[in-house]
């Protein structure tokens, strides 16, 4: 016999536990008045909806101060343009899928390129610039359609995830030649072929990658050592 709280062994005359003094309930002689073992209380979930909509509220208010300071001060508006614009980029990103239940990504990752390219394009008005149309536009479609597949694949796919990184590894390494070919023709960079380092590394990743999940015992030997 066993005390029910601490499991300290028990002998047959003992009456209370000798280390936690609780009393010896015995199996035929249980009062029904009392539970020899705590009441199983469910804790509250705390939902963490009350701290997204305090951090909405602090959002529109260092918003609304940031745009009357600057109307205020310069007549108009200046630097006041990028924090506002900043502050929905964090919200975007950081609090709005917080307000839904499930995260899908092929929602809300072409949703944040969107307000990314938005938020470039203002930049770009604000400024004076003509890279936008030329330069961030192509960048920012790129990105998303490469990031947007990832993830889609990765969250609805079972399996096959090797595939699915060897193959963005690939991508990736894609996305620098081009990220510097319109740097040259844009902005005026002297070309350096900087972008042909990352494109080589990242190829490679993505082909190891690749023969591991073709090649069963590369692909059994990684699971045990990684335990994936």
């Amino acid at each position: 016999m066993y005390c029910i709280k601490c499991g300290v062994e028990l002998s047959d005359s003992e009456k209370k536990c000798p280390l936690c003094h609780t009393p010896v309930y015995f199996p035929d002689h249980i009062p029904t008045e009392e539970r020899p073992y705590p009441k199983f209380e469910k804790p509250e979930t705390v939902t963490p909806r009350g701290i997204y909509f305090v951090i909405s509220f602090i959002s529109v208010i260092a918003a609304v101060i940031s745009f009357v300071s600057d109307f205020n001060l310069g007549g108009g508006v200046t630097w006041s343009g990028y924090v506002i614009g900043g502050i929905i980029l964090f919200y975007v990103f950081f609090i709005l899928p917080g307000w839904f239940n499930k995260y899908n990504p092929s929602i809300f990752i072409p949703v944040n390129f969107l307000c990314t390219g938005l938020f470039l394009a203002y930049v770009n008005f604000a400024t004076g610039g003509e890279w936008f149309l030329s330069f961030a536009m192509p960048i920012t479609i790129a990105a998303t359609v490469i990031i947007s597949a990832i993830a889609i694949l990765h969250y609805y796919l079972r399996r096959g995830y090797l595939y699915i990184f060897g193959g963005a590894f690939i991508a990736a390494g894609a996305y620098f030649p081009v990220i510097e070919t319109l740097a040259i023709k844009n902005l005026g960079h002297t070309p350096i072929y900087w972008s042909l380092y990352p494109l080589i590394a990242l190829f490679l990743i993505g082909i190891m990658l690749i023969i591991i999940a073709i090649v069963k015992p590369f692909r059994e030997s990684l699971r045990r050592i990684f335990a994936i």
